[in-house]
């Protein structure tokens, strides 16, 4: 489908809308974008933002239907009417605060499948077809204009129109391309999506293994020899914490667990330092672990969003394999990274910190989006593992900041980066190529915020949507703590016996299309996956 959105967009009064959405449902989605400050006051949407609610933080905060509200409300409806690209297909990678497309229109197949992740989450929440229907459209934009034919592989960026302008195959952005059709392949059951997956990783744990001084290198060029041999985050925890772990979940195929547990132990035997930080980001390794400090006024520094995608990752693997390693490993860079990172007083959390005692913050910080959401998601893994109540203070803390400051109240959608003092850095830009701001990251923070607060915090059951064919065996779950259950399915809407509770799977009759509601519930923490 050479023009992607293309086909499913059209222009009326100014606004694209998308076909099959009826006008009344789409104005009103235009409504919640471009008057998120004005209708949030009232009553009857209380979850959502709104001055009285400022003033409640510890109550709506932690209330699980906020976040879904959040996402369906103050998110995707602006995502929806302002990403897609209608006339060269997929999405703009640029937006300026008032949503408006910027400059360089080229295409990141990365950032295109991380809105494909946006709004594949949206359906998720809500079961609206018509989130799917955008996900899907780019999802088939990357399968025709991103992956190459002859040697396989995604390009790393494409003209406008999607044609292959730079050819190389770096990890970070394969990485990437695969994250958001992973989640795609979860909601739709698109095996197409799970094929490339599939082809692009096998192309990394083969042609991207260094077998001289293993790990794993960090581009491959065109044609699969190696371009850079060095080491980073993306290739080692970053793959684990990114793609493997939903990976593993979607298939519950052994070999990736294999491979995850490989990537954390490389992580951990070869990128943390004495003072116990993990590095690959900002900083550097060469083909044999050497480390290139990353320096800032002449003192060695390490991000804190490094930090914590490392401790998430090996708190959600120690769900996957039962193994205390994990565990002790991700709970001691969560403390470490949440004594030093983290401000109390503010609740933010810092981009970086001096690798040397005290950890003094850079001078002038920066705190950006994605760092302040994994904060934020590390407290609820944390709480859920110790039952350390001081946790969900620092999340509350996190979670009131990224609201009252990161959160654009006026024109929707968030910031990508603020001061410590909440004042917005630059132009207050909603997507940027070259800061990677996409819908991922923050429809990633409103499902996973609603999911374990219900299911770790608040002990309540959490509802999903799908779109599965059959017949044949879906895994649906996006939880990795092996206690959660399936506890009832709908199929088109009438109750549906045929799931396993423990392996968070269900059995799909023959058709296509099928509306699959699922209901999680809480159960007492376990270690292993009973796959």
């Amino acid at each position: 489908m050479r023009n992607g959105l293309k086909n499913t967009l059209r222009k009326r009064a100014g606004s694209r809308r998308p076909i099959g959405v009826p006008a009344v449902a789409f104005g009103a989605a235009i409504i919640g974008c471009a008057a998120v400050a004005f209708r949030v006051s009232a009553a009857s949407q209380a979850a959502s933002f709104s001055p009285a609610a400022a003033a409640q933080p510890r109550v709506r905060l932690l209330a699980p239907e906020f976040w879904r509200a959040h996402a369906l409300k103050d998110l995707i409806p602006c995502w929806a009417e302002h990403a897609p690209d209608p006339d060269n297909g997929a999405f703009f990678m640029n937006l300026s605060r008032y949503w408006k497309p910027l400059p360089p229109f080229d295409k990141v197949p990365a950032l295109i499948s991380r809105h494909v992740s946006g709004f594949s989450t949206a359906f998720l929440l809500s079961g609206d077809p018509k989130y799917l229907e955008i996900a899907r459209q780019g999802a088939e934009y990357l399968f025709e204009h991103a992956w190459d034919e002859e040697y396989g592989g995604w390009f790393d960026r494409l003209t406008r129109d999607g044609k292959p302008l730079i050819e190389t195959k770096s990890i970070s952005l394969q990485l990437y391309t695969n994250v958001g059709l992973v989640l795609y392949y979860v909601a739709s059951g698109d095996d197409r999506a799970l094929s490339f997956v599939r082809k692009s990783t096998d192309i990394q744990r083969t042609k991207g293994f260094d077998a001289k001084a293993g790990g794993y290198v960090q581009a491959l060029n065109r044609d699969l020899s190696v371009a850079d041999n060095g080491k980073n985050k993306h290739s080692h925890y970053g793959y684990v914490g990114s793609l493997l772990l939903n990976l593993y979940l979607a298939t519950g195929d052994p070999e990736i667990l294999v491979w995850e547990k490989e990537l954390a132990d490389l992580s951990l035997g070869k990128m943390m330092d004495r003072h116990g930080w993990i590095h690959g980001f900002r900083s550097r390794f060469d083909r044999d672990w050497r480390r290139t400090p990353a320096l800032v006024d002449g003192r060695e520094v390490v991000s804190v969003g490094a930090e914590l995608t490392a401790a998430l990752a090996f708190l959600r693997l120690y769900h996957q394999t039962g193994e205390r390693k994990y565990l002790d490993a991700g709970r001691k860079l969560g403390d470490l990274v949440a004594r030093w990172g983290f401000d109390p007083e503010r609740g933010c959390w810092y981009d970086l910190i001096e690798t040397t005692p005290p950890h003094r913050p850079v001078a002038q910080p920066t705190v950006w989006w994605w760092v302040q959401i994994y904060g934020s998601l590390l407290q609820l893994q944390l709480c859920r593992l110790t039952s350390d109540q001081a946790c969900l203070g620092t999340l509350r803390k996190s979670e009131e900041f990224f609201v009252n400051h990161i959160c654009d109240r006026e024109q929707g959608g968030v910031f990508g980066s603020v001061a410590p003092d909440g004042r917005v850095i630059g132009e207050g830009r909603k997507a940027s190529d070259s800061e990677w701001h996409t819908s991922y990251h923050e429809m990633e923070h409103a499902l996973l915020n609603y999911l374990y607060l219900n299911l770790y915090v608040n002990g309540t059951r959490a509802v999903l949507h799908y779109r599965l064919d059959g017949p044949r065996m879906h895994y649906v779950s996006l939880v990795d703590d092996p206690a959660v259950r399936i506890s009832g399915v709908t199929m088109d809407g009438w109750p549906w016996t045929d799931f396993d509770a423990a392996k968070r799977s269900v059995n799909v009759p023959a058709g296509a299309g099928h509306a699959v509601e699922v209901t999680f519930i809480p159960g007492v923490p376990g270690p292993k996956n009973p796959r």
